[in-house]
């Protein structure tokens, strides 16, 4: 029986350099950038205004310009010249430019004074919404503009690889780059076993149940860094399950099937996944729940078999499938675990396993949710995640600190 970490460790060991494949920005969201992106260009391009105000060029030593400035002009956002007087001139000691936000400052200005810091007068010095010069009321302790490549530089690495987010995208869309190279997304097949298993929407009856399993793992890796299909259930038949596997493995990249790997007389699973050539790389986890879990390889193609009970499907999908396929992407899986105190003593019984309880976190800290154990998918519903307890811990007590990993 292999230890949880030795088990994640593995699926990261497979970590390998992804088949590139172009796709539009406007479909990148959710995808694994395959390489490295450098930045085209500085950013900003230009020094730029950081606010609506005044552009202008004070004297050495000067906060605060001893005058009124001559008012030449606006400056709006997208335009490198002046609307107004002399607009292709520079800025001249004792003049001024109105400037917006994100416009460039225009030559022979360094700085920006914003506009509530002023007020428009004319030439005899008293305020006039309509005159010609302005003066301002109050010093800037900033110069209020951002210089070309403050925020970075052409050829700084803007993004390493990665799940793209929503601030990805838009990085990649500053550089002006209209694609992006990704991975290829791996293709999962899911497949659930068992003839007590009915899909949701049928009719039931006797000793079936509706299979929860299948659609829970589809959710779980629903994403568009994944190809992931629904390859149907399976009776409990050897002939059938060796048949399907067989047709799965050549489809697909990664292969995941719940149920059927125990040691019952109808587990038909781990005899089939071997006449299939998959070499077992362990089968057995000493972990809670998610014991029976098996992992092998065929060829270019991995197989999870994991246990029936929901919240091990559940665990174990978070836990080691995402791993692989991340890993197969080319990045680390990285779920965002919190340190959280623990409001109240959490006892367990056993300490051969390293084991996951389902917990919420409240105001006042992590508290365990009603949980049965792994067959009671239901404790899920008020689980925001997982704490950890390992090999030999009988308790996490009152007020101590405790990481939580995240499902929700």
């Amino acid at each position: 029986m292999i230890h949880p970490d030795e088990a994640v460790a593995m699926m990261a060991g497979f970590m390998r350099n992804p088949h590139p494949e172009t796709t539009p920005l406007s479909a990148a969201l959710g995808r694994i950038l395959a390489v490295s992106v450098r930045g085209s260009m500085d950013q900003p391009p230009f020094d730029k205004a950081a606010m609506d105000g005044w552009a202008w060029q004070p004297l050495a030593g000067e906060a605060m310009p001893g005058k009124p400035l001559r008012i030449r002009g606006v400056i709006a956002a997208g335009s490198d010249a002046i609307s107004g007087e002399r607009p292709g001139e520079a800025v001249g000691i004792g003049e001024t430019a109105r400037i917006m936000t994100g416009a460039p400052l225009p030559a022979g200005s360094s700085r920006v004074q914003r506009v509530e810091w002023s007020v428009t007068v004319g030439a005899d010095g008293r305020p006039d919404p309509d005159g010609g010069f302005v003066t301002f009321s109050k010093p800037e302790s900033f110069d209020n503009a951002i210089r070309r490549g403050e925020n970075s530089r052409s050829g700084d690495e803007l993004l390493s690889p990665r799940k793209l987010s929503a601030q990805d995208i838009a990085i990649l869309a500053a550089d002006g780059r209209p694609d992006v190279k990704v991975a290829r997304r791996p293709v999962v097949g899911v497949l659930s076993t068992g003839a007590e298993l009915a899909d949701p929407g049928q009719t039931i009856s006797g000793a079936m149940i509706y299979d929860s399993n299948r659609p829970q793992i589809m959710a779980q890796l629903a994403s568009p860094a994944f190809d992931v299909r629904d390859l149907g259930r399976l009776p409990d038949d050897f002939e059938a399950t060796l048949s399907a596997v067989r047709a799965a493995l050549s489809a697909c990249d990664v292969l995941v099937l719940s149920g059927g790997v125990s040691m019952g007389d109808f587990d038909y699973v781990p005899r089939a996944l071997a006449a299939a050539g998959v070499a077992e790389r362990f089968h057995g986890v000493a972990m809670k729940p998610g014991k029976p879990t098996f992992f092998g390889t065929a060829g270019r193609a991995f197989v999870f078999g994991l246990p029936g009970n929901p919240v091990s499907v559940f665990v174990n999908t978070e836990l080691l499938v995402k791993e692989l396929l991340f890993a197969l992407s080319g990045v680390r899986y990285r779920p965002l675990v919190v340190p959280v105190a623990v409001a109240e003593d959490i006892v367990r019984t056993t300490t051969e396993r390293v084991e996951f309880l389902p917990v919420r976190i409240e105001s006042d800290g992590v508290r365990t949710v009603r949980y049965g154990g792994s067959s009671g998918i239901q404790a899920l519903a008020a689980a925001d995640g997982f704490v950890r307890l390992e090999m030999g811990q009988a308790s996490l007590a009152k007020g101590a600190t405790t990481h939580v990993r995240l499902v929700r």
